[in-house]
């Protein structure tokens, strides 16, 4: 690989790595937002705020574990890559 082609290998894996911190915050935002709007229209008190923010938090801790799993599946397939001969 050239410099070139590392240097946009890198920015692309930092994109994506960045992405990930946007979307646990995102998730937690939008479960909040439901449970508020759940609680005002039912009454419930802070109950529905409270679950769905637990709701939202799952939803960003699967998301996190999942790009995990897929990196870990990139790193092996670049391992296997340059094992072979010929190979990087």
């Amino acid at each position: 690989m050239t410099d070139k082609q590392d240097r946009r290998a890198l920015f692309r894996e930092l994109g994506r790595y960045s992405a990930l911190g946007l979307e646990l915050a995102i998730a937690v935002i939008i479960g909040l937002a439901v449970g508020y709007y759940l609680d005002k229209w039912l009454g419930t008190g802070p109950w529905m705020t409270v679950v769905w923010i637990g709701i939202g938090f799952a939803a960003g801790i699967r998301s996190l574990y999942r790009a995990a799993l897929q990196s870990g599946k990139d790193m092996e397939k670049d391992e296997e890559d340059k094992r072979k001969p010929g190979g990087r």
